[in-house]
């Protein structure tokens, strides 16, 4: 490549805004480790990984074609981040998960239902029956399911349809929102007997973001699972109008741009105390242990790396291309993940493609070793 060629004004141009890129790009790097209770504008450097990344390999494709020694500049910056690049993006070829397992498997699935509906509408069968078909087709041995919807008796009576697809008895549900004859919440189904269950106390105390945990026996084997809801977003139908008119005209509203900003940095900020939280009890778990979960929270972020902190992120682990599981009006990230003490291997990932609800189902099989 001819390194010293002149460089014209737009050149300069570019050169220039891959300065910028560059920067803001290493800045994302930085997203994982800084708490954004500390210095909470880091955090959305890391919301903006993916765009930020593909920016990045548009200038690198620019400077090729300029032909120019100055490629190396957005190759260099893209490897130093090497390691969040992996957390994003699975550099594999994606594989089919079969429905059979060995019996020395144990699955575990996460799924966000949205209260079995499709996001924003009302409760319909159809969509209630198509996740109740994914739920039994994936067959998992253990089951988290955030905004979890029930009634005491009749088609929408959950509880019982749950218990007869994983055609087992043992489950745990902690409703958070409860009127005469329905409730919300969060439950877990195992296809193992349930010898303990309990409520992890989290400091933020929001109503439906929360963590769950069973113990369950699996043979001579005691393992613990927790299911957990992290802090959510927060957003009104005012502010996924917004985001759906800025990317249909580009024009920004200041007054909605800090809204919104201000729901990001408050969920940032609550979404780290909670997983503090979960670590510590973690600590005093005398059994191996999976964490499974909506966690609203990217692979770049402070949440979601904390938490992966000695354990094994099933997506990095078997994933593959970019993993997005929130098919929701909000840029469509990977906040859903299941990870595994290291007592675990992980065998496969999976995310089923199917939206019916405002996230996709994840699970994976694990053998504890």
């Amino acid at each position: 490549m001819k390194g010293k060629r002149k460089l014209t004004f737009i050149d300069k141009l570019f050169l220039w805004l891959n300065y910028l890129l560059c920067l803001a790009l290493l800045l994302s790097y930085l997203s994982p480790y800084i708490n954004p209770e500390k210095f909470w504008v880091i955090a959305f450097f890391g919301l903006a990984y993916p765009p930020l990344l593909l920016a990045n390999l548009i200038m690198l494709a620019y400077w090729l074609i300029r032909k120019s020694r100055l490629v190396l500049l957005p190759v260099i910056t893209i490897l130093v981040g090497w390691n969040v690049l992996c957390n994003n993006i699975g550099l594999r070829f994606p594989t089919e998960t079969s429905n059979s397992k060995g019996a020395d498997q144990l699955r575990v699935m996460t799924y966000n239902v949205h209260d079995f509906k499709p996001y924003g509408s009302n409760n319909d069968i159809s969509t209630k029956h198509e996740i109740l078909e994914i739920i039994s087709k994936s067959a998992p041995d253990v089951i988290g399911i955030q905004e979890f919807y029930t009634r005491k008796r009749g088609q929408y009576d959950m509880l019982d349809s749950m218990k007869k697809i994983m055609g087992t008895n043992f489950y745990y549900f902690e409703p958070f929102d409860v009127s005469y004859d329905q409730a919300s919440g969060m439950a877990v189904f195992s296809r193992y007997p349930i010898i303990k269950s309990g409520l992890v106390k989290l400091p933020t105390n929001d109503i439906g973001n929360q963590c769950l945990y069973i113990d369950i026996q699996k043979g001579n084997n005691k393992i613990r699972i927790y299911s957990m809801h992290l802090q959510s977003i927060r957003f009104e139908p005012e502010d996924y109008k917004y985001l759906g008119d800025l990317s249909k005209t580009g024009k920004t509203n200041m007054h909605a741009t800090k809204r919104l900003g201000s729901k990001l940095k408050i969920a940032f900020i609550k979404r780290s105390r909670q997983v503090i939280a979960i670590k510590a009890h973690t600590k005093t778990c005398p059994y191996p242990y999976v964490i499974s979960g909506d966690f609203n929270d990217t692979p770049a972020s402070f949440a979601v790396n904390q938490m992966a902190k000695g354990l094994k992120n099933s997506f990095r682990e078997k994933g593959s291309g970019l993993g997005r599981t929130y098919n929701g009006d909000f840029p469509n990230y990977q906040i859903d993940y299941i990870m595994a003490s290291p007592q675990f291997e992980v065998v496969n990932y999976q995310i089923v493609k199917r939206r019916l609800s405002d996230h996709y189902p994840v699970f994976t099989d694990l053998i504890l070793n």
